[in-house]
């Protein structure tokens, strides 16, 4: 029985294409990737990983391994040829240190037919596990000083029962820059944002731990706490300035354009939460100012909490020393002086904090006695009085007596 050519033809097609369709799938099911993501290692050490390649591969290919820094971090391998074959193969790779800092370790194939995207190491490598320990215990301390230092102005308002000398204009930016960066920090998590962020950032990590969340949602909590004692407590004629006003009108203005470029698919929820972070910052800039020059016109920092000052200080001055720590031991000094935006608002929060305490003991220190004298002086006279109108009862058996 004679076969058309067409039936001919049309049966090589199918036999090809699911040739090519096998083919293709042994390809592309097949990949590398290394026991771990991430490792610390010590300057002058050495340690041994293994890369591991599952299922098939259906050609010759060679693997390249290498590093962003030769200086930093180098292999004892750096080609692997992989031959046809099939099932899973592991092989030892070792890694030494020769100097700090941060450093990528990633495979690549060529021919490009096998997975290579998860074949990749980020190495940290250091001079001393005992300064990395201690910087850890550094960053616990600030993150509790700073959490904690909402509470002396919370007391020092429920004591006086009164806001005076406490400025709105700085617990007004101090709301919003915590719910911005709240947003960011809670935004980071919501897993469609954080999936652009690793997409962007393939081979990082979330900068956003679970201790950021807290801390900027504690402190909207403990602000909105404030706010609620600035409606409850004596204020006399303090109000929210025009010239804050003004500025947080025009925040609102950026932020819903911004929600409208979102809304029109202009930009991504990722760039909206970025373009809060930066207002944040902007807003920490500025915050402390109102309150500075509010001492210095009433020529007093009565109602403004020293307590919360050394809180804040004590934060501000271990956050910068757990960078300089962490710059030595990872020699990164970058991040420190080549970011100036995350060094520059620790120092500035710090120079702020030594003037309040300049304010506060130096400058207004005996406007300060003299009213805490005269506080006493006034509960003194009201004891007399209080004294003088209502006499204590007289013992009768001490009337017999006599």
């Amino acid at each position: 029985m004679a076969v058309r050519p067409e039936n001919f033809a049309m049966r090589n097609l199918v036999r090809v294409t699911f040739l090519l369709i096998a083919c293709s799938a042994s390809q592309t099911c097949a990949s590398f990737s290394f026991n771990t993501k991430d490792l610390v290692l010590l300057v002058n050490d050495s340690t041994t990983l293994t890369l591991t390649l599952t299922d098939n591969v259906s050609r010759n290919t060679t693997l390249i391994l290498s590093t962003n820094h030769n200086d930093l971090l180098t292999t004892n391998v750096t080609k692997i040829e992989v031959t046809n074959s099939s099932g899973t193969h592991v092989w030892p790779v070792e890694l030494f240190g020769h100097d700090a800092g941060h450093d990528l370790l990633k495979v690549d194939a060529f021919p490009p037919s096998i997975k290579c995207s998860d074949a990749f190491v980020r190495v940290t490598i250091q001079h001393s596990n005992e300064l990395a320990l201690f910087s850890v215990v550094v960053g616990w301390v600030y993150f509790v000083a700073w959490s904690i230092s909402f509470y002396p102005q919370m007391y020092e308002n429920w004591r006086r029962k009164s806001v005076v000398g406490l400025n709105f204009d700085f617990i007004a930016l101090n709301l919003v820059g915590f719910i911005l960066y709240s947003m960011f920090n809670v935004g980071l998590w919501i897993p469609e944002i954080e999936k652009d962020y690793i997409s962007r950032n393939p081979r990082g990590l979330n900068p956003v731990q679970l201790n950021d969340i807290f801390f900027s949602i504690h402190a909207v909590f403990a602000t909105l706490i404030t706010v609620i004692q600035c409606y409850c407590y004596e204020k006399g004629d303090q109000q929210v300035s025009r010239t804050a006003k003004s500025i947080m009108s025009f925040y609102g203005l950026i932020i819903t354009v911004l929600l409208v470029l979102v809304y029109l698919q202009k930009i991504v929820w990722l760039d909206f939460l970025y373009y809060c972070s930066y207002i944040k910052l902007t807003i920490t800039l500025i915050k402390y100012i109102p309150q500075a020059v509010m001492n210095y016109k009433r020529k007093s920092t009565i109602g403004w909490s020293i307590g919360n000052i050394f809180l804040d200080f004590t934060g501000g001055l271990l956050s910068i020393l757990q960078m300089i720590i962490n710059a030595y031991n990872y020699n990164d000094w970058a991040s420190v002086f080549g970011d100036p935006t995350k060094f520059g608002l620790g120092l500035l929060s710090v120079i702020f904090d030594i003037l309040f305490f300049l304010q506060h003991y130096v400058f207004y220190s005996g406007v300060n006695y003299a009213e805490f004298e005269n506080y006493n002086e006034v509960e003194v006279e009201d004891e007399v009085t209080n004294s003088e109108e209502y006499p204590k009862p007289t013992d009768k058996s001490d009337d017999q007596i006599c």
